[in-house]
Parts: structure tokens; sequence; C-alpha cells
């Protein structure tokens, strides 16, 4: 029927048009998101989504929290919290923790900053405050770095991400929480590239001395549609006893010695902003109270 209108055929091809075009624009509009999602259906892929965020990111900020507990070592249990920002370039890093102990706690705040032309700017100048005093330091680069390494959130995850094996996703509240193991035989080198026994006290050891350590436990967050990476945690007790007790006995005579045990070494980091982060400036008050014992001696030196 034509009554000065569309036909009844085309009508009804046009609303059959129109039908198919609202059904592709529904689908091409949840797209992205569903591509997204299926394109990280396994625990593998959403670590390889994570590795991929992580390259090449030259800031970030994040929180930082360890916890150690051990006996017949001296030293009780410690825990660790505070917040880490890093600029790579140019250099820029400020750790700001609290340390608690058995019977009290310590604030301890470093700054990393690109040297200054007057002082050495092909080195770092490092500010740290440990027990109320500021002191002052020129290292190398490499030696600044390694010296904060276990702070180091981004690398350190890059670094997990790449040795974990064995991994297992489950779901929880819009995150992928990825279980993994790190194998013994990859220990030494994701310690000594990631140095988490730094604050044990422990890092920088020869290989022999992980000899007899087993698998180590990892647990990644992730973003449950992109794979971002948003947190890590690694259990380190049952490694950190025995690369311990396996120093201990070679410094010992006693080969009866009951060695220790470690309860706790827990290490976690959650990245709160990854790239687009900008440097902040070291206080004006902590440079000019900062001791440098550097200089110091090197007068001491000149006056004799």
């Amino acid at each position: 029927r034509h009554e000065g209108g569309i036909p009844m055929k085309k009508q009804r091809k046009s609303r059959g048009l129109g039908i198919t075009f609202i059904i592709v624009c529904l689908v091409l509009s949840g797209c992205g998101a569903g591509t997204q999602e299926a394109a990280l259906g396994s625990a593998e892929e959403y670590v390889q989504a994570a590795k991929t965020a992580l390259a090449g990111q030259d800031s970030f900020t994040a929180n930082f929290d360890a916890t150690i507990a051990m006996n017949n070592a001296g030293r009780g249990s410690m825990t660790t919290k505070g917040t880490v920002t890093f600029v790579k370039e140019p250099l820029y890093m400020k750790v700001d923790t609290d340390m608690g102990f058995d019977n009290g706690s310590q604030r301890y705040i470093l700054y990393l900053q690109k040297g200054e032309a007057e002082k050495n700017e092909d080195g770092v100048n490092q500010y740290m405050n440990y027990d109320g005093q500021w002191t002052e330091m020129t290292l190398q680069k490499t030696d600044a770095m390694n010296s904060v390494q276990i702070y180091n959130a981004a690398e350190n995850m890059e670094t997990l991400l790449a040795a974990a094996e064995n991994c297992t996703m489950q779901e929880n509240g819009g995150k992928a929480v990825i279980s993994a193991d790190i194998s013994a035989e990859k220990l030494y080198d994701v310690e000594a590239a990631g140095r988490f026994f730094q604050i044990a006290g422990m890092s920088s050891l020869s290989e022999v001395y992980f000899k007899g350590t087993g698998d180590v436990p990892v647990t990644f967050v992730l973003d449950k549609k992109t794979g971002a990476p948003i947190s890590y945690e690694i259990d380190l007790a049952q490694a950190l006893e025995k690369v311990t007790n396996n120093v201990l006995s070679e410094l010992s005579s006693d080969n009866e010695s009951s060695g220790i045990t470690v309860q706790t070494y827990r290490i976690s980091s959650e990245l709160t902003q990854l790239g687009n982060v900008k440097a902040g400036e070291i206080p004006d008050e902590v440079k000019s109270s900062a001791i440098n014992y550097e200089r110091e001696i090197s007068m001491l030196e000149s006056d004799k």
C-alpha cells in the first residue's frame, strides 16, 4: 500500500535495517570492554597485560608494607610502612616510612636527586633522616638505586611477573587476583634484582646460600578489565630462614647450632599512580641542616 509515504515493503525493509543497525550499535558499543575481557581470559594473559603496562614506565607513587618476625636473632619483629615517589629522569625519589619495633618506632625519610652541578652533576645526592638527624652523601647512580631497590615497586613488580609460574586467577570485587610461585631455581636472580632481603640485612649474598630454598608464593592484584597492575605481595619467610641459616652455618664452628626461625617475612607494594608523576622538591631546611660526613672528613684531613 502506498499512501503518499514509504511503500509497505520498503517500510518493513527499513524497519528491518533499523533493527539490524541498533543491534550492531549495541554490539559495537560494548566490544571494547568485551574484547578486552575476552582477551584477558587466562591468568597468563593478565600477567602479560600487567607486564606490558609496566614496561618503560618512568614514574610512580606507591604504598610499601613489610613485616618481619624472627626468633633467636635478637631482633624480634619489625614492620615498615610508608610511601614512595619515584621519577626516573631527572632522577627524584622520596621514601617516607615508619619502622615499628617491639619497643617503639622510628621514622625514616630518604631523598635521592640527580646531582647538582656545583656538587657533582654526574652523581646522585642522597639526603637521609634517621633518628632525627639529616645526613648528605653523593653516590654513583648505580649504588644509590641499589640502596633503595626494595622500594622500587614498579620495577620489582615487573621482575616478579616475569618470573611467575603456575599462575591461577580469581576475581574479587572487579579485580583479578593472580596467585603464582617463584621457583627455587629463579629465586636467587629475583632477589638479586629486587633486593627483597634488604630490610632483613641479607642482600648481596652469593648464590650458594640459596641452596635448599623452596618455591616462594607471590600474589598480584590487577585491574579486571585492563590487567593494569595494582599491587603485589610476596611471602619470603621460608626463603629468608633457609638463607640465613645457611650463612650462619658457614660462619659458626658449632655444627649443632639450632639456627633461627623466621615466622614472617612478607613484602607488599601497592601502585597508587603509574606514570605522569612529577618530581618534588627537597626542602631547603633539609639541605641546610644535613651533615655531610664526607666533607667533614675531608676538612679534617686537610687540617693535618
